[in-house]
């Protein structure tokens, strides 16, 4: 056949195909020339869509190529959704060439409301409630060839995708184990705070899902691997679990609206736009168990937009690869824990703004109770395998930042590694407990074992209805006020309470708290809402206790001023670094007790309260002597609480 009259008849046989499908006004059929049946067949398997041109796709349908022009479209009848696999790898609609198993799948609309402005059009590979399968919600051929669902046990799935805003598992509803689970997902995601675009996600309260023996694997921007949400149970064990991330539009700005936000909000000191995990939703409670779980930026283990949520890592490794990023992140008053865990990040071993994170070893006893309590259904023979370790947190920068409320638990033999402080407060209420029985080592390079600073965080600004990450951190000019009132020798119940027992210390503390706004809604990374009240002006004490420790170093008021007077995006690494100056306390109070305890102090400390048991020591290094004044005058050392200006100065001999 002629070449050209045989690419006229291709072209007449398409246009063919899409009338027959609904996508062109019907006369238009009458003008196309009668077309030899293996053409039309050929065409069918092959159609082209011109520009200008729409084909409604009323079924599933199978093909062998497919060509989308520029100003074409391939679309879902009304109220439905569509969605084509190549070879078995999801893959976006749009303009251009697709040869291979060519498969479009018509299934039910699945909108999820995110907010009044987000409401987000679900697809997934395999949607499974408590009843199996839902087919009219799933698009199978992104599943791989031979999974299969029998008895509440996924197995033999292989979920790809390479378009955007494509969920791969979702179960919502029922109990479902997937084992030796595959997923390779690129392309961006549309929103992380609903799942929208995830690899695995569970939902709602009667939903627990254990995945064992996976490999899953996301590259691109907010495109979570892993989101526990709405109450569900989650159990990832014996996998692997990565987030690489991908290429914002080069029009996005960056943002920490709702539903906008595509990055990590530099003010925090991190950088990026994927997270591995997120958990999402109240009371849900999120565990792995001997897993690696890695990100190249931004974070690796998140909880946020919930409340009383629980992540729990058993045996793992959690590592942030990229220049900037954490480990964890705690909010809404939620429990993170980890048990014989080693991190490995750059910036924060966990972040902490609201809730309680605890590192310790796992005993057979604590795995025991978790066993339970967490809905891990752990075999006796799994629970016997899994070897009592320690929990290690190394990072390049600081081990724990608080800058919301925040409970922070360290016990058993667990160990920090840091370049800088290991407790970062910037003016967070917050209690530290750490009980050194088990061999609690702290080691900071820079000697700094807590530092409390004013948040340095400048929050967003408003762009175009956005709040934009374009803020700016100016270093104040001079000292702040004293807030009248503020007992500098009290205990409040928002100050930073530290309590050390059994443990040996080698580093010093700095209160360097200016002023904090204590009753408004104002916080780091957000400005205050619609009805929040004025802030009251306060000050934030450093309660330090010691029990049966023993400590090496300085405990003071400070001065503390960042390297530059000013930080924006692209200094964010200067976000928290700064120079201490011992001074008396303005609004910044340093109380320190003493039992069965020593204390050799290593230079200048600046006091507010000082309370010593009568097996209490305080010491100067060798070859030197401590000197204690207190408003001016010398005093000798004794047992006793004495408040006031103090200060424990070593003095040569």
């Amino acid at each position: 056949m002629n070449r050209l009259l045989h690419k006229g008849l291709l072209r007449a046989a398409a246009m063919a195909t899409v009338l027959q499908a609904g996508g062109l006004p019907a006369a238009w059929a009458q003008m196309a020339p009668p077309v030899p049946p293996e053409v039309l067949a050929a065409a069918r398997l092959n159609p082209r869509i011109g520009a200008g041109e729409q084909w409604v796709v009323e079924r599933d349908t199978a093909l062998q190529s497919l060509g989308i022009a520029a100003g074409g479209a391939v679309v879902a009848p009304p109220g439905r959704s569509l969605s084509m696999t190549v070879d078995g790898v999801e893959t976006t609609l749009r303009p251009g060439r697709y040869r291979g198993a060519v498969q479009l799948r018509v299934t039910e609309a699945h909108p999820v409301r995110f907010s009044d402005l987000h409401v987000h059009p679900f697809r997934q590979a395999l949607y499974i409630d408590a009843g199996g399968v839902v087919q009219g919600k799933s698009v199978p051929s992104a599943a791989g060839p031979a999974w299969k669902l029998e008895n509440g046990v996924l197995s033999g799935a292989q979920l790809r995708s390479a378009g955007e805003n494509f969920n791969g598992l979702l179960v919502a509803g029922g109990d479902v184990t997937a084992r030796g689970l595959t997923l390779d997902f690129s392309g961006n995601g549309g929103n992380d705070f609903a799942g929208y675009g995830a690899g695995v996600m569970s939902h709602g309260k009667t939903t627990r899902l254990v995945i064992d023996g996976a490999d899953l694997r996301t590259h691109g921007a907010v495109r979570t691997a892993v989101v526990c949400d709405g109450g569900s149970t989650l159990v990832v064990k014996n996998s692997r679990v990565t987030s690489l991330t991908g290429q914002l539009p080069a029009d996005y700005v960056s943002n920490v609206s709702p539903g906008e936000m595509k990055d990590a909000p530099w003010m925090l000191g991190i950088t990026g736009n994927v997270r591995s995990t997120n958990v999402l939703g109240d009371d849900t409670t999120c565990s792995y168990v001997n897993s690696t779980l890695s990100a190249d930026g931004w974070g690796v283990l998140s909880i946020d937009a919930s409340q009383n949520a629980r992540l729990t890592t058993i045996n793992s490794q959690v590592l942030l690869t990229g220049a900037r990023g954490y480990g964890s992140y705690a909010i809404g008053n939620s429990s993170n824990r980890f048990y014989g865990t080693v991190f490995h990040v750059p910036t924060h071993g966990a972040i902490v703004t609201g809730g309680t994170v605890e590192f310790a070893a796992s005993r057979p006893d604590t795995l025991a109770r978790l066993n339970g309590e967490l809905k891990l259904g752990l075999s006796p023979a799994e629970l016997a395998a899994l070897k009592p370790a320690e929990t290690v947190v190394n990072s390049q920068r600081f081990g724990v930042m608080m800058w919301g409320d925040a409970v922070v638990s360290v016990r058993d033999g667990t160990q920090f590694n840091t370049g800088e402080a290991v407790f970062l407060n910037k003016g967070a209420t917050s209690r530290i407990e750490v009980d050194g029985r088990g061999g609690v080592q702290l080691n900071a390079r820079n000697g700094v074992l807590f530092q409390a600073i004013d948040n340095d965080d400048p929050g967003p600004v408003m762009v175009d209805g956005l709040m934009a990450n374009t803020g700016v951190y100016r270093e104040p000019a001079k000292a702040p006020a004293k807030v009248p009132g503020f007992d500098l020798a009290a205990v409040h119940a928002t100050d930073m309470q530290a309590r050390f027992t059994h443990s040996q210390l080698k580093g010093d503390f700095f209160n360097a708290i200016g002023l904090r706004l204590l009753g408004s809604e104002m916080g780091p990374g957000g400005p205050p809402g619609p009805d929040a009240k004025p802030p009251t002006p306060s000050g934030a004490n450093l309660v330090l206790t010691l029990d049966n420790s023993q400590l090496e170093g300085v405990v003071t008021a400070s001065r503390a001023r960042h390297f530059v007077d000013s930080i924006g995006p692209a200094q964010v690494d200067e976000l928290a670094r700064v120079r201490n100056t011992p001074a008396p306390a303005i609004n910044n109070g340093v109380i320190v007790s003493l039992k069965a305890s020593r204390w050799t102090v290593t230079g200048p400390s600046h006091l507010t309260a000082l309370e010593l048991a009568a097996d209490a020591e305080l010491r100067a290094p060798a070859g030197q002597r401590l000197v204690l004044r207190v408003d001016g005058q010398v005093r000798p050392i004794q047992p006793g609480r004495i408040a006031g200006q103090i200060l424990l100065q070593p003095e040569a001999l």
